[in-house]
């Protein structure tokens, strides 16, 4: 008697072909817009810091440092209407600049103990200044500067430099300031390396006099202003983490004529681009108002309030100075636009697969050897991204609590002779390896690997023992970098299991997890 065919087993939905298709095509879209993104845009955005408020003629200069990944070094000095709207093209200086003073139409550049006069934007003529301390700092007829143990300065009198004055003994310094307010002054800030007090002096007539200091803690972002017989300090608060404000903190010294108490000033902040750090702090004082100049990573961007009163009007804001062309500012805006979309687009579609996977396992698939199972390069890349944004997170907030830039990580390879950056990498790394040796090898699948649909055996099919998960996953210290991705790579393509380094090691696979088959 003929025994009639079983029925055919059921095959997987096209649903589920079609999404994982186009969870693959997304995969390798967020792949190529990280990879562009690591290769070029480093060197087409510029990174702005360190700016510095240079007043003449009741105007304001802003010099500040632009540094690309082909020149770190660069400087720029933008000049400023009454409504810090800049005039002309930025000047572009390409060494890093210490100081600038205007001096009618002549500009005076200052690159440590040289200097450059400008005229027209042209080199004028080149000056060495004869002496062996760099200039951090120049105003009116004054340039200051660190010099063996103590904050000493120079001043200009009938065309040529004086003799060096000292102001007060001091240690290192990380910054120095000057200003001053018509005939008054100068004033001089600054603050000793790892110190927690910014000093101030200011010049009587005859003689520099010690005058109120300022705590600043670990804080790196202030000023000093002289307004109206008033020392103004102004402080980033970094302590405000708010996405919609940028907040700053203004003390006024205790001897002041008119003394100002210690109040917060949150200025509403419409940035939506990348580089949302603030990575220095400028203020000044012109006409009737207190301007604030402050540098993100991609962008310059300006407040004022009134002098009178320093309080800020209603609605007060940041305003960007568009110093930028316009490809520029639209590629900005838009980075973290198409990195949010590809990441949502990954995880709902993940989502998706998940749901129509355990439909599948309900209905029963017809067994399949392992080795047929095994996942090429797509499916790996979209687990991987998808661990990957579930751990970045973590490493946000430890890059927070160390107080380092993720901007700068990925931009300047020097940044890592700073402890902090070391660590935050290096324990990002041990939790990545230890997430993912733990997900393997009690589950088989991390969470990436559990929405794509993979599953890491031994090479027969079975669960995955301790040795191959520590073993594939030690490798991964091998394929963190680029030439160990592209052999990962090429082995995957090329191997019979489609297996990377820590697989052909640790004797272990990837495969399509289909669910439980009878």
């Amino acid at each position: 008697m003929v025994q009639p065919a079983p029925p055919p087993a059921p095959r997987v939905s096209e649903f589920y072909e079609r999404k994982r298709r186009l969870a693959y095509v997304f995969a390798w879209l967020s792949m190529t817009f990280l990879l562009i993104e690591a290769s070029f845009l480093g060197s087409l955005l510029e990174f702005h810091s360190h700016p510095r408020a240079v007043v003449a003629d009741g105007r304001v200069s802003l010099l500040y440092r632009c540094m690309t990944r082909d020149n770190p070094e660069e400087s720029r000095l933008i000049r400023l209407d009454d409504a810090s709207r800049p005039q002309g093209e930025p000047l572009g200086l390409l060494d890093a600049a210490t100081a600038a003073l205007p001096e009618g139409r002549d500009l005076t550049i200052f690159y440590g103990n040289r200097a450059s006069v400008m005229a027209e934007g042209q080199i004028a003529r080149s000056i060495d200044l004869g002496q062996k301390w760099d200039v951090l700092a120049a105003v009116g007829t004054w340039i200051f500067g660190w010099n063996d143990g103590k904050i000493v300065a120079r001043r200009r009198e009938n065309g040529a430099w004086g003799k060096e004055i000292e102001i007060a003994t001091s240690g290192l310094v990380d910054r120095l300031i000057a200003c001053v307010d018509g005939e008054a002054g100068p004033l001089v800030a600054w603050r000793e390396r790892d110190k927690p007090l910014v000093r101030t002096a200011l010049f009587d007539g005859a003689a520099f006099a010690p005058k109120a200091e300022f705590e600043i803690g670990t804080q790196q972002h202030w000023s000093a202003v002289l307004s109206k017989g008033r020392i103004l300090y102004v402080l980033y608060n970094r302590d405000d983490r708010s996405f919609r404000y940028v907040t700053l903190r203004l003390e006024c010294c205790p001897g002041c004529a008119a003394p100002v108490a210690s109040r917060k000033i949150a200025f509403i902040d419409p940035l939506l681009r990348v580089g949302r750090r603030v990575t220095g702090l400028a203020a000044a004082a012109t006409g009737d108002r207190l301007r604030f100049y402050v540098t993100r990573t991609t962008t310059l961007m300006t407040a004022s309030l009134p002098l009178e009163t320093l309080q800020p009007e209603e609605g007060a804001r940041l305003v960007e100075i568009a110093v930028d062309p316009l490809w520029r500012t639209i590629l900005g805006a838009t980075t973290p636009t198409a990195l949010f979309f590809c990441s949502l687009a990954l995880v709902s579609i993940g989502l998706s697969l998940l749901r129509e996977r355990a439909r599948i396992a309900v209905a029963g698939l017809a067994p399949q050897p392992p080795e047929t199972l095994c996942v090429g390069v797509f499916p790996r890349a979209m687990a991987w991204l998808l661990d990957e944004l579930l751990l970045f997170p973590f490493f946000l907030v430890f890059a927070w609590v160390m107080a380092v830039s993720v901007e700068e990580m990925f931009r300047d390879p020097g940044i890592f002779q700073d402890p902090n950056y070391a660590v935050v990498l290096l324990t990002y790394g041990l939790v990545e390896i230890v997430y993912r040796f733990v997900m393997e090898w009690a589950f088989g699948w991390t969470v990436g690997k559990r929405i794509v649909g993979l599953r890491v055996t031994e090479l027969d099919g079975s669960r995955l023992s301790f040795r191959g998960a520590l073993v594939r996953n030690l490798l991964r210290l091998v394929d963190c970098n680029l030439y160990g991705m592209i052999l990962g790579i090429a082995l995957i393509l090329k191997t019979k299991r489609r297996q990377r380094l820590g697989d052909l090691l640790g004797r272990t696979m990837v495969i399509q997890d289909l669910g439980p088959q009878p």
